[in-house]
């Protein structure tokens, strides 16, 4: 009988060795995924899955099953409906919630300004910070299978939408900018949570630099939000309303990643 060593070498083995043998197919169309391996990082995080399978007490329990994998055993199990979620597959399946909330954030945002025009600068917020969490959302629906997504996403957008909408309609471009600048806020160390246990790890080193690129965009919206909000002649960033909901939306953010984090 192989040691808990040598199963764990195995696994990496035929892992890496499945991870080299795949084929390139079509990528996302954004210009801005161009610079990722996109194959390269689905197979990253389903030689994860693999791992964390084999180390858990279902994967130690049935004759060192899951060290014996070839390649296309385990990507078979791993897209099976009923596979465990583990620690990655449920944050991948948070930030797709996330994506999809946040171009619905901007959808419901523009809808409100269809209602009650303000200027082509908050025009111009809306969709440039739409179109790129749009290219988020192709990237992360490319890496996460079907089976390993929420649920909820009915939900997410919907929420996304009344958040961009109802803020924009009743308080204008401040209400927004306060918005988006707390969303951000939670979304940046949302990432952050994923991006330095994986490096810890030395795990996943293309899916990093993809989470990195991501996190860094959601700071420049983060900080556009503020920067725009402080160039208005009344930001009224003192406002009572302010911090209230600025702790309402990213308590609402993080309840809403840990709900996609399980269902």
């Amino acid at each position: 009988m192989q040691s808990a060593g040598g199963h764990m070498r195995h696994r990496k083995a035929y892992a890496m060795r499945g991870a080299l043998s795949t084929t390139a197919s079509s990528s996302p169309s954004s210009s801005a995924t161009i610079k990722f391996d996109f194959d390269n990082i689905r197979n990253e995080i389903m030689n994860y899955w693999l791992i964390s399978e084999a180390a858990s007490p279902k994967g130690s329990t049935t004759n060192a099953r899951y060290c014996c994998f070839t390649y296309h055993d385990g990507r078979r199990e791993y897209l099976k409906p009923s596979a465990n979620w583990h620690w990655l597959d449920k944050e991948l399946s948070s930030n797709f919630a996330g994506e999809t909330g946040a171009v619905h954030i901007y959808k419901g945002a523009l809808a409100a300004l269809s209602i009650r025009p303000i200027n082509d600068d908050v025009l111009e917020f809306c969709q440039s910070h739409m179109a790129n969490e749009a290219s988020h959302l192709q990237m992360f629906e490319y890496i996460v299978p079907d089976g390993k997504r929420t649920k909820l996403l009915p939900i997410w957008r919907l929420a996304g939408f009344t958040l961009g909408f109802f803020p924009t309609l009743l308080g204008g471009s401040r209400a927004l900018y306060v918005t988006v600048e707390a969303v951000e806020t939670f979304v940046e160390e949302h990432f952050q949570d994923q991006i330095v246990p994986l490096k810890k790890q030395n795990a996943c080193p293309d899916l990093v630099k993809l989470l990195e690129s991501c996190c860094e965009d959601e700071v420049h919206h983060k900080e556009d939000a503020a920067r725009r909000l402080l160039n208005q002649d009344n930001p009224g960033i003192d406002a009572f309303w302010v911090q209230p909901w600025t702790s309402l939306v990213r308590g609402g953010s993080a309840l809403a990643a840990e709900i996609a984090r399980r269902v």
